[in-house]
């Protein structure tokens, strides 16, 4: 699918802006060695036997305390003057030694100025990124004119090859501790503590004991997964999957016909050099071949052609791959530079050793234990943690892995202990997450980057911890019901906010047209709901109505007919006979979902019914703006200035088409926004990128009080771009029409002016009436009622676009218009009126509050909690906050608030948080509400403390609010 390749391309961008430099290289393809280098105890040749690049490396057969000598190598001056400077190497090693080659880098003086140890207790290739400074602690300012190579001191000596040699001035940000020797590396954020995970032992409290039978279940359903049933009969998409998976196997057989079985009379695999994804694509003008390349296109495919078709030949081929894979450095505790994504792209090689692992000899199945012991970083399963929550990459790409390894460990009691530890760690990083970590938040939004992100990264962990909760249901493994409820819920929620099969515009990371998303969580529907001894009647419910509506078809065939293995292979025959198993219950399919719904960790309100779907979006302190890369959403500055999405269910329309070849980026509906040239829009992209910005306002906040009225309100400021644009904006949504308000407009451009777009339409002309009390406006879908500021229009025929115009430089501009469902010119008219429903009782810098005459609401948005609200119900607060307040029988009211301040760390941008600043948790406060008159008051949701002032007629109430939670309060008059 278009969507999976967009996956592909970034993590390929992001690599072209991080790799090591190789200018100055020694790959000894000249067929001579620097004549000034010297071994003093052993014989330096060029050799054929061993190379990582070209035809031959540098084969230093060594004698026990040997010294290599390479007096002024290419580049070490200017390595040695660079910061970042330091040494990129590929070493061979033949003979195990549980002792180091040090590397040894001295001055002109011959002292030793830094040096870096290499443990050579391995056999095959390993590789070395290391910089000077940073790693060997080189003092900035010495000069490097030799090195040195000190073999070990122990043993007889042995044979170690040298190829693709560079000192550069720019090793990889990326490098990595491994098994052989160390870089300096404190954070963990991006590249995991793989060495970390390795080196913890493996235990774990209160094993949970199981017999053989009961793993052997687990086994069986994951073997069924892939395989699928024979006794099952195949509908449509059962027999759709089958066909695109024998083309995925043939695929794979045709590519696999480059690799040819070869070993030498050691039995040792003779291939073609592999790199991993960290390496150059090409190196010293030759293209290098990646495991990557035959992990998606050949692995899996030959484990599928052995274990459906019997293809013995298949067998021999994936076993070889194993042991080449395993003399080029796929090894256990080999870092090749670094993992930073290859643990996400290697799905070939850890579900295809699932399949053959009981065809591998002994000595292989031991040998790739320990290599999915590091590759999946199951060692983590064996730490405490300290917090709930997990990356959403380890949990799509890892979950499983992970599971694989422990039920492969051959011990009962190691894979007891594997098993138990796995679950306690699905169970945690399934748990609600603290701060800006990943990746379930409290109000179900997904996390990954720091921020919601529900078009890619999520769903995949939604996904992964769902198929994880299938496998290990009703066993001693099965996942806590607390988990359980986080899935549940996740999905759940997940459904809610898709419009169709599509996720907020704001909320899609860097891919904007990466929005259908839903269709790819159907088999996790099928996973949660079939996870208990009766599928889950909500989830199967929900499933149902995903899978029944006509306008998902097409998409929902695509997903089925697309197999692959590259990102996280999920693509199985028996992954889509779950989906037809549920399919055919006979729970009934849900009503047309509707309501409205704040997710405050997303700065997010959707609100939705049958004909139309509403998502509300803004950025804060704590909720960065937009993602982008060097090629993807370069002009998505304004997609969280308020953009007022809507979806259009009767004409299938909707507002955000970026795939729309002259869509301007600068007119977001509702967005408030500076109309910028498409230079200056454009983000810089990559390592310059100014993405995943955030404000220093704490004031993002929503109420969903009942499923017809809600409001959102956020006080925008631009701290990245403008430091001077400020605006205040509200969005109250009633039932048949939305409200939106803005106050406190200012910048200081004088060059560019400043817009609230009302809508930029494609397919249909709008329609334009102006009068002395406003102006009406009409777009393909919706009517749009102008009260306050200056409409202008750009009418291009089938491209229209309708916005407020606050000129250059505003200062204190404001807007209010209406949004109506109904293209209702008199519902619009009476709106226009002084008979208006709606009496606007605030719109300032203090609050934003209106007031529904005929339905008896009141929506407030209150910025300034040192003003007295005169005249109001809620007459003071101690925190900035909003409320809903509905008036009921007997002069009670239905008071439903939300305070929106996290209280916990925040910075600039992402790239400023620390590990310590990510993973603080949220923090209470007192909110103190002060109600004009005396009631009784009740809170459903928690204890409140509420005091009456008999002399002022008053009633505070004391509630403790935290993570822009809404809570709901019961006023009864009290008359006593």
């Amino acid at each position: 699918m278009m969507k999976n390749k967009l996956y592909i391309i970034c993590s390929l961008f992001a690599l072209l802006f991080s790799l090591p430099s190789f200018a100055q290289i020694y790959s000894f393809e000249e067929n001579t060695i620097p004549s000034d280098w010297k071994i003093n105890k052993g014989t330096l040749t060029l050799s054929t036997n061993k190379y990582k690049l070209g035809n031959q490396s540098l084969k230093v057969n060594w004698k026990r305390d040997a010294t290599l000598l390479l007096p002024s190598p290419q580049g070490i001056s200017e390595a040695s003057k660079s910061r970042n400077g330091g040494m990129n190497v590929w070493v061979y090693n033949e003979i195990p030694v549980n002792s180091h080659l040090v590397f040894s880098f001295k001055n002109n003086d011959g002292k030793e100025v830094c040096q870096l140890p290499f443990l050579l207790n391995f056999k095959g290739w390993r590789c070395i990124w290391a910089k000077f400074q940073e790693d060997m602690k080189k003092p900035s300012l010495a000069q490097i004119e030799s090195v040195e190579l000190h073999f070990p001191a122990q043993g007889k000596g042995g044979v170690t090859y040298l190829d693709i040699l560079e000192f550069t001035p720019k090793v990889s940000w990326q490098n990595m501790s491994d098994a052989q020797y160390k870089v300096n590396r404190t954070d963990f954020s991006l590249i995991p503590n793989f060495t970390g995970y390795r080196n913890t032992k493996a235990k774990t409290t209160q094993v949970i004991s199981s017999g053989s039978e009961q793993i052997e279940v687990i086994a069986n359903r994951l073997t069924g997964w892939y395989l699928g049933s024979k006794d099952q009969p195949a509908d449509k998409w059962v027999k759709m999957r089958k066909e695109s998976e024998k083309k995925f196997i043939q695929s794979g057989l045709k590519a696999s016909g480059k690799v040819k079985i070869q070993y030498d009379q050691d039995k040792n695999p003779i291939g073609k050099p592999l790199f991993p994804m960290g390496a150059p694509a090409t190196i010293d003008g030759i293209k290098a071949e990646k495991f990557r390349t035959i992990n998606e296109k050949v692995l899996l495919p030959l484990a599928l052609d052995y274990r459906k078709n019997k293809n013995e030949a298949s067998l021999q081929k994936a076993l070889y791959i194993y042991d080449w894979f395993n003399d080029q450095g796929w090894a256990d505790g080999s870092g090749m530079g670094t993992l930073c994504f290859e643990k996400l792209r290697s799905s070939g090689y850890f579900h295809s050793f699932f399949l053959l692992k009981d065809q591998l000899t002994a000595e292989q199945l031991n040998r790739e234990l320990h290599a999915l012991n590091w590759f999946t970083m199951f060692g983590i399963c064996y730490q405490t943690p300290t917090h709930p929550g997990e990356v959403a990459d380890n949990l799509r790409a890892l979950a499983i892995p992970k599971l694989i390894y422990a039920l492969s460990l051959t011990n009962e009691q190691e894979r007891q202990v594997a098993l138990t530890a796995f679950k306690q760690y699905m169970d945690n990083a399934l748990g609600i997450a603290p701060g800006f970590f990943g990746t379930f938040k409290a109000d179900f939004s997904g996390y990954h980057h720091r921020g919601p992100y529900h078009s890619a990264y999520y769903p995949h962990a939604l996904y992964a911890g769902s198929l994880i909760a299938y496998l290990l249901h009703d066993t001693p493994y099965a996942l806590s019901e607390t988990t359980m409820h986080n899935l549940k819920q996740g999905l759940l929620t997940f459904r809610f906010f898709c419009a169709g099969l599509d996720v907020p515009a704001g909320t899609v990371g860097r891919f904007p047209e990466g929005q259908q998303t839903l269709e790819t969580l159907l088999p996790a529907f099928a996973y949660a709901a079939l996870s208990s001894k009766t599928p889950d009647k909500e989830l199967t419910a929900a499933f149902k109505r995903i899978l029944a509506s006509n306008d998902n078809q097409k998409a929902i065939s695509d997903y089925v007919t697309e197999v692959n293995s590259n990102l996280a292979y999920t693509s199985t025959v028996g992954e889509i006979e779950l989906v037809q198993q549920l399919a055919t219950t006979s729970i009934k399919q849900e009503e047309a979902v509707k309501g409205t719904l704040f997710m405050p960790y997303s700065g997010l309100l959707v609100a939705k019914d049958e004909n139309f779907h509403f998502n509300i979006k803004g950025f804060n302190r704590y909720i960065w703006d937009f993602e982008s890369s060097a090629t993807e959403n370069t002009k998505g500055r304004y997609l969280a200035y308020g953009q007022v999405e809507y979806f259009d269910f009767r004409n299938k329309r909707k507002s955000f088409a970026p795939q729309e070849a002259n869509f301007n980026w600068n007119y977001i509906s509702g967005a408030t926004t500076k109309v910028l040239p498409e230079q200056l829009l454009q983000d810089k992209g990559g390592s310059s990128s100014g993405h995943r910005n955030f404000s220093d306002e704490t004031f993002l906040t929503g109420v969903h009080a009942s499923p017809q009225e809600a409001l959102f309100s956020f006080r925008m400021h631009d701290i990245t771009y403008d430091k001077s644009f400020r605006a205040n904006k509200s969005v109250f949504v009633f039932d048949d029409f939305l409200l939106c308000l803005g106050t406190n407009i200012q910048n200081k451009d004088q060059t560019y002016p400043t817009v609230t777009t009302l809508f930029q339409a494609f397919g249909g002309n709008g329609t334009n009436n102006r009068s002395d009390k406003g102006t009406i406006l009409t777009d393909p879908s919706l009517m749009y009622v102008v009260k306050k500021g200056v409409v202008s229009t750009i009418d291009r025929g089938r491209h229209y676009i309708a916005y407020i115009d606050h000129g250059k430089a505003p200062q204190d501009a404001m807007y209010l218009y209406y949004i109506l469902k109904q293209k209702d010119k008199k519902a619009a008219e009476q709106l226009l009126s002084d008979n208006s429903p709606i009496e606007v009782l605030s719109q300032n810098n203090d609050a934003h509050i209106v007031h529904h005459k005929i339905k008896g609401f009141w929506h407030a948005a209150l910025f300034n909690a040192d003003k007295e609200y005169n005249g109001q119900l809620v007459k003071r607060v101690n925190i900035p906050l909003s409320y809903i307040l509905e008036k009921q029988a007997k002069e009670s009211y239905k008071l439903s608030i939300c305070e929106p301040d996290m209280r916990r760390v925040s910075h600039a941008h992402m790239g400023l948080l620390s590990e310590e600043d990510v993973i603080q948790e949220e923090k209470p406060f007192d909110t103190q509400i002060t109600i004009d008159g005396l009631y009784k008051v009740a809170c459903p949701q928690k204890t409140i403390n509420v005091s009456q002032n008999k002399e002022k007629k008053e009633t505070r109430i004391t509630i403790s609010t935290v993570r822009g939670e809404n809570y709901t309060l019961i006023l009864h008059p009290d008359n006593v």
